[in-house]
């Protein structure tokens, strides 16, 4: 296929918005957003050991849901494998193939061949570990039989470009989320700092600690680097977000776009992907119309975050634009509770004032709730409603004063919700 082709081949192809997910629950969230597709980690073999993951039973119900759906699940496999890994690859990788996952994300060639060995059916894809920065890797790759790279997040939009125009692989890129201050997250600070390497999943982020400088012979004299009243952050990143620069990768032909975060939390997937969700449809239907709407910036900034950049992809010239030289993340909102649908044998012990007006509805809390508060409710079309809480009970009917984390709450409003969705109040 000659470029031209290539080119033709790409037209009006809608990108897929690829979501992280750390557990069951958050498959579904990230699904009731507006994900295409999520990645998941197992119990082993993943770059985020510390998240919940799913173990097999789980991942097997992940698969279900997401075909049931028409939605697709990409797994995890992307360690830097030693010897005492490979016995154990082989069973995993072939209980993927059973479940019948999508695709398998990785970095290591030997890791790839026991996937082609052991899943020959489930597409390669492979990981931003992998450092692919031109097209000529690309095709190396492609050669491999992978089907799909996440390119390298040190390249320019030019070279994103170039790389597109001579590549007929699928391409992804990721679009919002952290960063990593080292090449493509092939960092040593955590292994060396703490002998917990975060290239077998064990990243302690020691780049996001306060740092000084001492000079030899001047014991106890500690001198500023670039430093706020906190102390000094020279490897701390910046977290990523291309809203603005939405349109401009759509019209180059990205096949997926990425959103990172496996280890946030509900309020984090329902925002920002609802967001994305609602501008990748809207540039889709109207790209010569296409603008970045006030309310999906508003999401995006309503999640616990540090200060924005558009990263290496989009420089503005500003050495020093992904780095952030304050330490605390900037917070306005937090996660109130989850919509629950609750089992039929538990709907028949609960008792309802069916006299008090409203859609009566049952919340998981996820932080402590009192009367008084405000809740706004996000709904999976972009919009949300809100509602004072007046009064509250548990599921005996009884009323409550105060709600804990994870106390499971009824109480009605004037709409309607559906299980899982994602409520947020401000901070206090």
């Amino acid at each position: 296929m000659n470029k031209s082709d290539q080119k033709a081949a790409r037209v009006r192809k809608k990108p897929e918005l690829l979501a992280p997910a750390g557990s069951l629950e958050k498959c579904a969230i990230a699904f009731l957003y507006g994900a295409d597709a999520v990645y998941v980690g197992g119990k082993n073999y993943s770059l985020r050991a510390h998240t919940r993951n799913l173990n097999r039973e789980e991942l097997a119900a992940a698969c279900y849901l997401a075909h049931r759906l028409d939605k697709k699940i990409y797994m995890t496999v992307n360690v830097f494998a030693r010897e005492s890994d490979l016995d154990s690859l082989p069973a995993f990788l072939r209980y993927l193939q059973d479940i019948a996952v999508d695709g398998i994300i990785l970095s290591d060639p030997g890791v790839m061949l026991l996937a082609k060995q052991w899943a020959p059916t489930i597409p390669i894809h492979l990981s931003t570990q992998c450092n692919t920065t031109n097209s000529l890797s690309a095709l190396f790759w492609q050669q491999q039989g992978v089907h799909r790279i996440n390119l390298a997040r040190e390249i320019s939009f030019d070279e994103l470009r170039a790389i597109r125009n001579a590549s007929s692989i699928a391409l992804e890129v990721f679009i919002h989320g952290a960063l990593c201050m080292a090449y493509s997250g092939r960092c040593l600070l955590s292994a060396v700092l703490n002998r917990r390497s975060s290239n077998r999943g064990l990243c302690t982020q020691p780049c996001r600690w306060s740092y000084q400088l001492l000079e030899e012979k001047r014991p106890g004299e500690y001198f500023p680097i670039v430093e706020d009243f906190r102390g000094s952050y020279i490897l701390n990143s910046r977290d990523l977000c291309l809203m603005e620069h939405l349109g401009e990768l759509m019209a180059l032909g990205i096949d997926a776009f990425k959103v990172e975060g496996r280890m946030k939390g509900a309020l984090y997937l329902a925002s920002v992907l609802r967001s994305y969700r609602q501008a990748i449809d809207r540039h889709w239907e109207h790209p010569g119309q296409f603008q970045v709407e006030e309310h999906w910036q508003n999401d995006l900034q309503r999640v616990s975050h540090r200060p924005y950049t558009s990263g290496l992809l989009f420089d503005d010239g500003e050495p020093t634009q992904e780095l952030s030289t304050s330490a605390p993340y900037i917070r306005s909102h937090t996660l109130a509770g989850l919509v629950r649908a609750l089992p039929v044998e538990i709907q028949g012990q609960m008792e309802i004032d069916h006299s008090v007006a409203g859609h009566w509805i049952v919340i998981e809390s996820r932080s402590r709730l009192r009367p008084g508060m405000e809740l706004e409710f996000l709904h999976p079309d972009g919009s949300g409603s809100t509602h004072m809480l007046t009064q509250f009970f548990d599921l005996q009917g009884k009323p409550l004063p105060v709600a804990h984390p994870n106390t499971w709450i009824q109480f009605p409003i004037p709409f309607k919700t559906v299980p899982l969705q994602v409520i947020r109040t401000a901070c206090t």
